[in-house]
């Protein structure tokens, strides 16, 4: 779940919606469902945040209008919403419902066979009854096979709705992504490799490395190495900020520092100010080359800055390195909940204000500050 653009883009026609699709999720989806929010309809609509989830095998489609409501939607005040599938046919399936929420299909055997309508029809007839009984009105629901252009897409409730889609990037959800400096990534799988490991050589040199600089750090006993680890970080940030390129050794002494959980909350607090994009390029990098045990408290870092700047897509899968190597990691853990749950990113960076400023009490109370 994201929101990824701070700013006014006049969307009227399906087309644009689904060419603005790919660059509100942060990559071009496949065989989805995504769900768009509507607030502020008696004034000036406005899009909130935007769910892509897998599409559902028939057997798992009982309820699931009602998952999403009850978990990742449930905090979002939802006026209306838009819905888009993206994908062709659905994969055949035994539907182990019983019948409990079995209906004549939309797209079924009853319709004539020159004009099926678009395909999981079933899925949007049962997602939209759940969020009309929500009090949620259904403002469009749009099938592509793909989101591509010249893509022909069609509308679930008129035969006659349908076109191609326009090219994404040219979209002006697109102008004003590239404008903020935002990028829209082919596929999540590309996503992925983005925060991947650079080469497991790398991680091996690193890993030594990190091994002789923790052996010297034994030997420094000094109450106060945690204040200056966190200046240590501050100031490589303001200096990759202004331009300055960091040695491997700066940012192995960074990666280091950051793997203190006390490091780690007070440098939460850079997502905040205005050298947070600096701080994540920075995290980013460490990402891809952290050893195993170093890497959850990096990826938290990252994932915490790309939460607040609305790219929850990135967020999530940098949540996803973490799980791969520590699922039971505390902060992980939070983070995913608030992604899941929706949380606002306005209230994750008070929550993050409060952790950076309960560490420093602490240390100056152990008198390391």
């Amino acid at each position: 779940m994201t929101t990824r653009l701070n700013a006014t883009v006049s969307l009227t026609e399906p087309a644009d919606v689904l060419a603005a699709v790919p660059h509100m999720l942060g990559f071009h989806p496949t065989d989805s469902l995504v769900v768009l929010t509507l607030h502020d309809l008696a004034f000036t609509p406005r899009f909130g945040v935007t769910l892509r989830t897998d599409l559902p095998c028939s057997m798992h489609m009982c309820g699931f209008g009602e998952h999403l409501l009850s978990g990742p939607l449930g905090r979002q005040r939802v006026e209306a919403a838009v819905f888009v599938v993206v994908g062709a046919e659905p994969n055949a399936c035994d539907d182990n419902c019983a019948g409990a929420c079995r209906r004549p299909l939309l797209n079924g055997p009853d319709v004539p066979e020159y004009d099926t309508g678009p395909p999981h029809a079933d899925l949007i007839d049962m997602v939209r009854d759940s969020f009309h009984r929500a009090g949620i009105v259904t403002a469009h629901a749009l099938w592509a096979p793909e989101i591509r252009a010249g893509t022909h897409w069609r509308c679930y409730s008129d035969p006659e709705c349908r076109g191609e889609v326009p090219d994404p990037k040219s979209s002006p959800v697109a102008a004003a992504m590239a404008a903020a400096g935002v990028v829209t990534f082919g596929s999540r799988d590309e996503l992925r490799s983005l925060v991947a490991a650079e080469s497991s050589q790398a991680v091996a040199r690193w890993s030594a490395k990190l091994d002789a600089l923790a052996e010297e750090r034994l030997e420094d006993d000094d109450p106060t190495r945690v204040r200056r680890d966190v200046q240590l970080v501050l100031a490589a940030i303001q200096r990759a900020a202004s331009g300055s390129a960091l040695t491997e050794d700066d940012r192995l002494r960074v990666l280091l520092a950051v793997s203190d959980t006390r490091v780690r909350d007070i440098a939460l607090g850079t997502a905040l100010g205005d050298t947070a994009r600096a701080a994540e390029e920075l995290w980013l990098g460490l990402v891809r080359n952290a050893p195993t045990p170093e890497l959850p408290e990096v990826a938290a870092l990252l994932a915490f800055s790309a939460y607040l700047r609305g790219e929850g897509a990135l967020a999530g899968v940098a949540l996803e390195r973490i799980e791969q190597t520590q699922p039971d990691h505390q902060l992980g853990s939070l983070l995913r909940q608030a992604i899941d749950t929706g949380l606002p990113p306005a209230e994750l960076a008070a929550i993050a204000r409060d952790a950076a400023e309960d560490a420093r009490i602490m240390l100056e109370e152990d008198g390391a500050w």
